[in-house]
C-alpha cells in the first residue's frame, strides 16, 4: 500500500474514533464515518470491508497501550500470585469499560471474537508470556512448585477467554439486556485461583 493509501487509512481511522466515540458502536454507521471526512461509502469499503474491522483497528493501538499500562501497574505487586490476579482483574475491567462505553452489543461481541483474537495475536502472546514469567519468578522464590510455566500461562489465558465467551453466549441465548461482567470476573478469578492453588508450594 502506497503512502497516499496509508494516509487515507489514517484519516479514516481518526474519523472512526471520533464517530464511535460520539455515537457508540451500535449507533455509528459506515455512512457516518464516510460523511465525517467527505468520502463516499464505496471508497470506505475499499479500505475496510465492515464496521467491525474498522472499529477494532481504530482502537487496537489504544487497547494495546492500555494493556501495557495495566501490566506495568500489576508489576508493582511483589507477590507473584497477587500480581497475576491484579493484572487479570484490571484487564477484565478495562474490557468491560470498552464494551460499555461504546455500547457494543452481545451479538457483535460473539461475531467479532475470532477477528479480535487474530488482530490481537501478538498481544495475546505477550499476555501468555507475562503469566509465564510471573510463574517462573514464583518458582524461583518458592511461591510455586516446579511446573511448565508456559503451559500454565497459556491455560490461564484460555480460561479467561472461554469464561468470557461462555457468558456472552449465555446472555444471547437467554436474550439478556446486558453482559454480567461481575459474574465473568468472579468466575475467571475463581478458576485462575484454582490453577494457582494447584501450583502453590505447601509449607
Amino acid at each position: 500500500m502506497g503512502k497516499k493509501a496509508e494516509a487515507k487509512k489514517e484519516l479514516i481511522l481518526d474519523a472512526a474514533k471520533s464517530v464511535f466515540g460520539k455515537l457508540g458502536y451500535s449507533k455509528a454507521t459506515l455512512d457516518d464515518i464516510a460523511h465525517a471526512i467527505g468520502l463516499k461509502k464505496p471508497t470506505l469499503y475499499y479500505y475496510y470491508k465492515s464496521k467491525e474491522v474498522l472499529f477494532i483497528e481504530a482502537f487496537s493501538q489504544e487497547w494495546k497501550d492500555s494493556l501495557y499500562r495495566i501490566k506495568k501497574i500489576a508489576e508493582q505487586e511483589k507477590d507473584p500470585r497477587e500480581r497475576l490476579l491484579r493484572y487479570i482483574r484490571s484487564s477484565l475491567r478495562y474490557y468491560q469499560e470498552i464494551v460499555t462505553q461504546h455500547t457494543i452489543s452481545i451479538q457483535v461481541l460473539i461475531e467479532t471474537r475470532i477477528m479480535f483474537q487474530e488482530l490481537f495475536k501478538e498481544s495475546r502472546a505477550k499476555e501468555t508470556n507475562f503469566y509465564a514469567s510471573v510463574i517462573k519468578e514464583g518458582i524461583a522464590n518458592g511461591t510455586f512448585i516446579e511446573c511448565e510455566a508456559e503451559r500454565v500461562g497459556y491455560s490461564i489465558m484460555v480460561v479467561k477467554d472461554l469464561i468470557q465467551f461462555e457468558e456472552f453466549q449465555r446472555a444471547q441465548f437467554h436474550n439478556l439486556p446486558s453482559i454480567d461482567f461481575e459474574k465473568i470476573e468472579r468466575e475467571v478469578l475463581y478458576t485462575v485461583n484454582l490453577i494457582l492453588e494447584g501450583i502453590r508450594v505447601r509449607v
